[in-house]
């Protein structure tokens, strides 16, 4: 019996989608003779570990960004990275007691990892001879930091070729990157009957159909781009997905707007709404930029985050595949624009499909099954 593991931290919710994606793709393959075990890589530490993690990421994203861009750039420097290393490696030990037990009695075939965290403890068990297990490592932002190269690692999964030149910048071996693209749920590639979608949420075949979601978090300024758009109100209609933010949702909820809003709060048909959608206007993280990519669906990308997302944020406008804004006030005369040109949306699709990796997940889980027959 091959027994493949997925860890994945619950600090933003892309990290769990993107190992979700894999865990259920493996499913659907009905191999009678592997076993599958996914989690939280967090739920195996100390429990004030656990709890203050992902609190301490939201804190500092939201309310001090400027300090995690320092933080950041700092851990992500050629010369200050090795300094730090060795501290976050023996800090990573410290909380992870549980974790390194687990794994090793575990004896898994393969581990995969969607976040940096178990991606080193297990690197640093595979380099003491503690683990045999083929560790693969999927990057979830495009250009990766230096936390996620771990001298240990088997394979790297990452989205792009800028992506792997950062890694082998970083002396990561030509052989262990592929560049296969971020997984996706298969929900993602299937076809949806936009018209369907449209008709089930009251909405019209006949205007602009604008997705505004600011991630798992539910930051950004939607309220007030949402006001912006008044004077298109004969040309549009909205669909927010406010995420984890109750006070927006209940905000937004007791607002009247002169065009068609539909407001979500956490949702998990996501494939639906870009699937009714022609425009996103969204934070650029690594699932919901490979999502909106396979769906086609051109983004204007707003409040991202310092580090990773400015990264994401980067590739994509340097491809010409997404509106890269400098301030909220600019989102309004993009999709003015857009209303007055509708071929402008075509252009940024066309130079979608030239960067997109549909086959992500497929491929990914083809890598997996034949790894276990070598």
């Amino acid at each position: 019996m091959a027994k493949v593991l997925l860890l994945y931290v619950d600090a933003g919710y892309g990290h769990r989608k993107v190992a979700e994606a894999v865990y259920q793709e493996l499913i659907s393959r009905r191999q009678n003779n592997l076993e599958l075990e996914i989690f939280d890589a967090l739920k195996k530490t100390n429990q004030l570990f656990e709890n203050s993690y992902p609190k301490m990421y939201y804190q500092m994203v939201v309310y001090a960004s400027w300090l995690w861009s320092i933080f950041f750039a700092l851990t992500n420097s050629a010369f200050i990275y090795p300094l730090i290393a060795p501290i976050r490696s023996l800090w990573n030990r410290l909380q992870s007691t549980n974790l390194r037990n687990y794994i090793r009695n575990g004896n898994y075939d393969v581990i995969v990892f969607t976040h940096f965290f178990p991606a080193e403890v297990c690197a640093t068990e595979k380099k003491k001879g503690n683990i045999k297990s083929t560790l693969i490592t999927i990057v979830t932002d495009v250009i990766p930091h230096r936390v996620w190269i771990n001298s240990g690692t088997d394979h790297y999964w990452v989205m792009s070729n800028e992506s792997a030149q950062v890694l082998k910048n970083c002396g990561v071996g030509e052989k262990q990157i592929h560049v296969k693209g971020i997984p996706v749920s298969a929900n993602f590639t299937k076809p949806v009957d936009r018209a369907a979608v449209r008709r089930r949420l009251d909405l019209s075949d006949r205007l602009l159909t604008i997705l505004f979601t600011s991630g798992s978090f539910g930051i950004g300024p939607t309220e007030e781009t949402l006001h912006s758009f008044s004077e298109l109100k004969e040309h549009i209609q909205v669909i927010v997905v406010c995420g984890q933010n109750k006070v927006l949702f209940k905000t937004l909820n007791e607002k009247k707007f002169p065009f068609p809003v539909r407001i979500f709060g956490f949702v998990d048909n996501m494939y639906e709404l870009m699937s009714a959608a022609d425009l996103l206007i969204a934070k650029p993280g690594g699932a919901t930029t490979c999502e909106s990519l396979i769906k086609d669906l051109p983004m204007i990308i707003t409040s991202p985050i310092p580090g990773q997302e400015t990264e994401n944020a980067n590739w994509l406008s340097e491809h010409k595949a997404a509106f890269r804004i400098d301030k909220p006030s600019e989102i309004k005369e993009i999709v003015k624009q857009i209303v007055q040109n509708q071929n402008l949306l075509d252009s940024y699709r066309s130079a979608i499909k030239n960067i997109t990796k549909p086959k992500a997940t497929k491929d990914l889980a083809d890598f997996i099954l034949e790894s276990l027959t070598k």
